[in-house]
């Protein structure tokens, strides 16, 4: 009778533990990252009002160019519809970037060129996120072929898509 009670034991032993691996053995899920992961440079175009010097109102751009520059040359176009508000990234390789811009692609104008410098942090999001950098702008400089100038106006790049700008380009009054 010991026989049957021990191959009963032993089925059951090895039931159990095939249901217990069972369980055990499921890949577990990764959390998923419900934040941007991404900083985001907000640009406002803009002009000063021809009755004061004071007040400004948006320049919407025509057909605008917002390329990013590397070594390599142009490596990506980002913006090419008509708007006055844009957004670009900065490099997290180094702790300066230019990006091209060009005000109105379907004129032979000559493009400007925005410098950006700025200092990396890196900024832990999640588990599930991971890192990415934040930066904070210490100065940009343009060239001045369409634009006359370029104000920051939150030095803080981050993540948080509520913010509504970083920087002003202003537009030369006669564009």
């Amino acid at each position: 009778m010991t026989k049957p009670r021990k191959n009963i034991s032993f089925c059951l032993l090895l039931a159990t533990v095939v249901a217990c691996s069972g369980l055990f053995s499921c890949n577990q899920e990764r959390q998923p990252c419900l934040v941007p992961k991404t900083a985001s440079l907000n640009i406002e175009c803009v002009h000063f009002a021809a009755d004061t010097a004071t007040t400004t109102i948006d320049t919407a751009l025509p057909n605008a160019i917002f390329g990013a520059l590397t070594n390599g040359g142009l490596k990506s176009v980002v913006y090419t519809t008509a708007s006055a508000l844009f957004t670009i990234s900065l490099s997290p390789l180094a702790d300066s970037c230019s990006w091209l811009v060009l005000t109105d692609s379907t004129y032979s104008t000559p493009p400007d060129t925005l410098n950006f410098y700025y200092t990396r942090q890196l900024q832990f999001l999640s588990n599930a996120c991971g890192y990415t950098y934040f930066y904070t702008l210490s100065s940009a400089t343009t060239t001045h072929n369409h634009i006359d100038s370029v104000l920051i106006t939150n030095p803080s790049v981050t993540n948080n898509v509520n913010t509504t700008r970083q920087l002003e380009i202003f537009i030369h009054p006669n564009y």
